[in-house]
Parts: C-alpha cells; sequence; structure tokens
C-alpha cells in the first residue's frame, strides 16, 4: 500500500519535473533568441532591443531554479559521500535522513521567504528601471516555484526512506 503511494507521488512528481525542465527549456530557448536579435539589431540597425539586459535578469532565475527538484529525482544532485562510501547499511541509513531532513528544511524555508519576497513584489508592484517597464515579480517567482518542488521532492525521499524503501542517489 505504501509502496503505491510512493510510485504515485513520484510519478506526479515526475510531471511536475517535466513541466519544469519545459519552463527551462523555454527561457533557454527565448534567452538565446532574444541575445541574437539584440546583436542582430545592435549590427544591423544599431538599434539594441529595449531593456534586452534587464529582461535577461528576469529569465536567467528559471534556468536555475527550475532544475533543482529534477536533479534530485535523477540523483545528479550534489552529494558528499565521504561518510557514506564505507559505512554500514544502518549508518548509512541514518546518515541519509539526516541529509534528507536537512535538505527538506532548509527548501521549505527558503521556500517559505522567498515566496513572501515575491509575493512582496507582487503587493508593491515593483518595477525594474528599464526602457520598458517589467516588473520583478515575474524573475522573483522562480525561486518559490523551483524550491517548492524541491522540498516536495526531499519530502518525497524522507517517506521512502522511513518506508524502509531505497532512494534513488
Amino acid at each position: 500500500m505504501i509502496k503505491r503511494s510512493i510510485d504515485k507521488l513520484s510519478q506526479v512528481l515526475s510531471l511536475a519535473d517535466n513541466g519544469l525542465l519545459f519552463i527551462t527549456g523555454f527561457a533557454l530557448l527565448f534567452l538565446t533568441l532574444m541575445i541574437f536579435t539584440d546583436v542582430a539589431m545592435r549590427f544591423i540597425f544599431n538599434e539594441p532591443l529595449p531593456a534586452s539586459a534587464e529582461a535577461t535578469e528576469l529569465i536567467m532565475p528559471y534556468i536555475a531554479f527550475c532544475s533543482l527538484a529534477y536533479t534530485l529525482s535523477r540523483g545528479t544532485h550534489i552529494r558528499i559521500t565521504l561518510f557514506l562510501e564505507n559505512a554500514s547499511s544502518l549508518r548509512r541509513m541514518v546518515l541519509e535522513m539526516i541529509c534528507t531532513i536537512s535538505g527538506l528544511l532548509c527548501c521549505a524555508v527558503f521556500t517559505y521567504y522567498s515566496w513572501l519576497l515575491f509575493w512582496h513584489s507582487v503587493i508593491i508592484n515593483e518595477q525594474m528601471q528599464a526602457l520598458i517597464m517589467l516588473p520583478w515579480w515575474a524573475g522573483k517567482f522562480s525561486m518559490p516555484l523551483g524550491f517548492f518542488f524541491f522540498t516536495i521532492k526531499y519530502l518525497l525521499n524522507l517517506i521512502t526512506l522511513c518506508a524502509g524503501y531505497p532512494v534513488k542517489q
């Protein structure tokens, strides 16, 4: 029963990972096209795109934050295995639990406070100083979005460990 619930939650998170990877890919593609257009317009017409550097600042965080949960779900997130390599299975399980709980708590704090910063930006309608009006909240949303799914993935890993099943690393 627990194994089926864990597998179902893993499938849902896998769909979320795919959605976040789509956002990351779209951001990379859009950024590439925008920079290409900016350089071409600057070279051909001596007239760059207005606020392209500022728009880049709003797009770049999506590339960084939307891929966090995916790296954890694929076992490619940064790990220090110095203490895990030669540990007994019980010690390894305890260390995995400590690391997972630590990651979960840190990500939950980052999610909460980044959401507060994002929401404050929405409430005050914070704008970027550029040639065109760009809302700061558009870029600030990337951090709570990415860390929310990172937190959920750590929670799934904790549930999996507590149920006695191995976590993909």
